[in-house]
């Protein structure tokens, strides 16, 4: 494991010398720490450091860890995976569901972006109570009957989070401390919605987004494509544990020993519950599935959220951990080069460091012209998927199916781009009919006006 140490130091003493990533990282084979380090700052205005122990929200990294909330509930014999989740949440209006569908998105709970983004006071925070309130009185439709199909749903595991609640008697935050966050020895890691506590953490490391209009790196409060941070910051379940690198890998090490869930129940939750279900992926109880014949079986699950991308990869038969929290936006398609060339240095494969691209600037457009491209585009090569091209406030935005609203951004009359991601939209015509284009850089998808 020398060789590994070895070539892990020189990659990342190139990364800091190049300043490419703004963030700490955790590398471990067989409860060996390989390399494990913190670049960049934690507050841009004051230049404070980040450090090893800096606390990161890990986003969407969380939901592995409220799904052993619920596990820990059902290891106790006080839920049953298989409970309906009208048991416990007795107004919700999709009935039949369960706890096992929340689990692995399999339930067709509708996402939640789209209904507060409709109905809520933006004034105030949200907490999980008002989504539960939101869901009762508007009852937007369900997506699909409960293991018609699987798709990711941050709705399910705010439903888990409310469950865990009900059950528990506690708080979300204080059930996660109490049974997994101080059994462990995770003593940097706490659920918290810092905008709606106004709680002062120590270390704490801020999420910046990228400016697209000032060229430079600011809190997503102060861009409008971003500002929902403020009014969903009391949201929990999906998201809002925050952590460390040295936490994470307390968690992967006391999973692996099995002290906190029985085998049986791991075993349970390392498998998708459905394996003949077509799915993008395969879903077990919050981690993500993965099985190579030459890297052996993989749980992990990534995390988004404006200034934050987080990463918990666990190799379940090699004992390979690699953890990495980001707090400073980069693109998206540079940072999972990153994250490849750890793997395949680990896995003794070629890598390389990869560039890092410019961050593209956006000009700002007449309302004349961005109107121009308003309106619902058919998808040539799946007639019957509707890419919609909306605008509000003088913003242009697309929404693909099954997918959240996002900005475009312009780079001159007709061409635009998605902010952190390598996807640009062309508009065209041919003097009859209207087109828009969509290219991430190996897929080119067309649309035509209709």
């Amino acid at each position: 494991m020398n060789d590994k140490r070895i070539i892990l130091k020189k990659f990342f003493t190139e990364i800091q010398s190049e300043k490419l990533i703004n963030g700490t990282v955790l590398i471990a084979k067989d409860g060996e720490i390989l390399y494990k380090g913190a670049f960049g700052e934690a507050e841009l205005d004051s230049k404070r450091k980040l450090k090893i122990n800096s606390i990161f929200n890990l986003a969407s990294v969380s939901k592995p860890i409220t799904a052993l909330g619920i596990m820990l509930l059902v290891q106790d014999n006080k839920l049953s995976l298989d409970d309906p989740i009208e048991k416990w949440l007795p107004n919700i209006p999709y009935k039949g569901v369960t706890v096992r569908q929340l689990l692995n998105h399999t339930s067709g709970l509708p996402d939640y972006l789209e209904l507060f983004e409709h109905h809520w006071d933006k004034s105030k925070i949200a907490v999980n109570q008002d989504l539960l309130e939101l869901l009762i009185k508007h009852k937007p439709e369900q997506l699909f009957k409960p293991n018609e199909r699987m798709e990711y749903s941050n709705t399910g595991y705010v439903m888990l989070a409310l469950i865990i609640e009900k059950v528990s008697g506690l708080s979300f935050a204080e059930y996660m401390k109490i049974n997994i966050f101080s059994p462990v020895g995770m003593q940097n890691t706490e659920v918290f919605c810092k905008r709606l506590t106004e709680q002062a953490v120590d270390n704490y490391a801020y999420g910046y987004i990228f400016d697209v209009y000032k060229g430079k790196h600011v809190l997503p409060d102060e861009f409008p494509e971003t500002d929902f941070v403020v009014y969903l910051d009391g949201i929990v379940g999906d998201g809002a544990i925050h952590s460390t690198v040295e936490d994470l890998y307390l968690l992967d090490r006391v999973l692996r020993n099995g002290t906190l869930i029985d085998e049986t129940l791991l075993k349970e939750a390392y498998s998708p519950s459905f394996p003949r279900l077509e799915s993008p992926f395969k879903y077990g109880f919050g981690w993500i599935l993965e099985n190579e014949k030459r890297k052996g079986r993989a749980v992990w699950h990534s995390g988004g959220w404006p200034g934050y991308a987080t990463h918990f990869k666990r190799y379940i038969d090699n004992d390979l951990v690699i953890i990495f929290l980001r707090n400073k936006e980069q693109d998206f398609d540079f940072e999972q080069s990153i994250l490849q060339s750890i793997e395949n240095i680990l896995f003794n494969e070629p890598y390389e460091i990869p560039k890092l691209p410019d961050f593209q600037k956006a000009k700002i457009l007449h309302t004349e012209i961005l109107n121009r491209y308003v309106g619902e585009y058919r998808l040539e090569e799946h007639t019957e998927l509707i890419a919609k091209v909306t605008m509000k406030d003088q913003r242009l935005f697309l929404e693909l199916p099954r997918s959240m609203k996002l900005e475009m951004y312009a780079t001159s009359d007709n061409e635009f781009f998605l902010r952190s991601l390598s996807v640009t939209i062309n508009f065209a015509n041919d003097g009859i009919n209207h087109y828009l284009t969509i290219n991430d850089g190996s897929i080119s998808q067309t649309a035509k006006l209709i």
